[in-house]
């Protein structure tokens, strides 16, 4: 599997405050869900900045989407891993998160100070439309310098979109990926003696593991027993037992955030009674209206349970441990970026992303008000987006200006 590694003159030109910074910038918009995330990041680091390519985006959300935890936060560490090593990762990973968890901060502590219901949803009301034309824009640019017309490519991303639109979940995805991978070995067999390449590909790669990731690994396969097997329950200090819960959800969730909803339920409302069933329906909805992945929820359970160093723990504990598998992996993959056999199937894997990529784009979409403004927002957006390469900052701040405004006339300009 190619992660393909940043240049030396990209990783020179990078700085940690450049990760922290920009980062940042992508964590308070980043509106809509992972792929939102992943097309700010496509925009402003491979777009205006050109600090990374189109190739390291699409390979981390590839191999990202195979792991178990959040894939844009994910994708994220692994970037800032490649540019600035264990520091850059943390950092990045920190500043992206930062914005979305402050204000599940202060959310918690409005709703258990006054009980209060807050709901943005007006303000809300047309970021949706917004986020969709921004993912629509960037797999517009990824289809036409992947795929152009190319029509094997072009009929597996129909494929892709087709499947994702009708049943999308986890397990569809990967039998996706899969059949990418197939595809990108049919697409490239005159080019390739595949029986001599598989001889190299088992001669050349052997899995070692620096004593980190070794040591990294074997702490998080403890704390995957300890959360299996119910064990974390008869422990008496409550920071352990969160950072156990919540890594051990981690690294067990796979196929996207919104299914850590039941896993919630049945965990922390029914099992362990750290939530009421209102409380676990409030922070869901909470979730919903900051930047960042549904799983910055863990902040709010985290206050709730143990105050401000509870949530510190029990963010840390979500975010991590499936970082740190996605950088693991991430190194052992990478050392098979320039085989032929690897190399054939990430280009079909890069159709199948693609095409999710804009079937993300479609599914919010189609949950958006169908009104006269809307349609014009979908139009200027894209074309700002697309043709102009305005950055999405903008475009999305100006969405949440247009519902602000909307408040005024009663939630209604048209």
């Amino acid at each position: 599997m190619e992660l393909s590694v940043p240049s030396d003159i990209a990783k020179e030109k990078v700085s940690i405050k450049y990760l922290f910074f920009t980062f940042l910038k992508i964590g308070c918009v980043s509106f809509g869900g992972h792929m939102a995330l992943v097309s700010l990041i496509q925009r402003i680091m491979v777009e205006q900045d050109k600090t990374i390519n189109n190739e390291d985006v699409l390979n981390n959300v590839t191999v990202a989407s195979f792991m178990p935890g959040p894939m844009a936060v994910n994708v994220v560490a692994n970037i800032g891993y490649s540019l600035k090593g264990k520091l850059g990762a943390a950092v990045s990973m920190f500043a992206v998160l930062l914005p979305a968890s402050i204000l599940m901060l202060c959310l918690a502590y409005v709703y258990y100070s006054n009980g209060l219901n807050i709901s943005w949803s007006l303000m809300m009301q047309y970021v949706g439309t917004i986020v969709s034309m921004i993912i629509l824009s960037t797999g517009l640019q990824l289809f036409k310098k992947e795929i152009s017309l190319n029509y094997g490519k072009i009929f597996l991303f129909l494929i892709a979109i087709t499947l994702d639109l009708i049943k999308g979940n986890y397990l569809i995805t990967i039998v996706l990926i899969i059949i990418g991978a197939i595809a990108g070995l049919v697409f490239d067999q005159k080019e390739n003696n595949y029986t001599e390449a598989i001889t190299s590909f088992k001669r050349k790669f052997k899995l070692r593991l620096k004593s980190f990731s070794f040591i990294a690994v074997t702490i998080l396969f403890i704390n995957q027993v300890l959360f299996i097997t119910g064990a974390f329950k008869s422990y008496q200090n409550i920071f352990f037992k969160i950072g156990t819960i919540f890594s051990g959800i981690s690294i067990s969730l796979f196929g996207g955030g919104y299914l850590v909803i039941p896993i919630m339920q049945s965990l922390l409302v029914k099992d362990m009674k750290w939530l009421s069933a209102r409380e676990l329906i409030d922070v869901i909805a909470f979730s919903q209206v900051t930047p960042g992945p549904i799983l910055v929820s863990s902040t709010f359970i985290g206050f709730k349970l143990a105050g401000f160093l509870g949530a510190l723990v029990a963010t840390c504990s979500m975010f991590v441990p499936s970082a740190i598998l996605m950088i693991v992996v991430s190194k052992i993959f990478n050392k098979t970026k320039d085989h032929p056999l690897i190399k054939s199937m990430i280009s079909g894997i890069k159709v199948v992303v693609i095409g999710l990529i804009i079937s993300s784009a479609i599914k919010i979409l189609l949950l958006q008000p169908r009104t006269l403004l809307v349609g014009a927002m979908c139009v200027v957006s894209l074309i700002l987006s697309y043709k102009y390469k305005l950055s999405p900052v903008y475009l999305i701040l100006g969405a949440i200006f247009l519902g602000t405004v909307s408040i005024l006339y009663n939630g209604k300009l048209f």
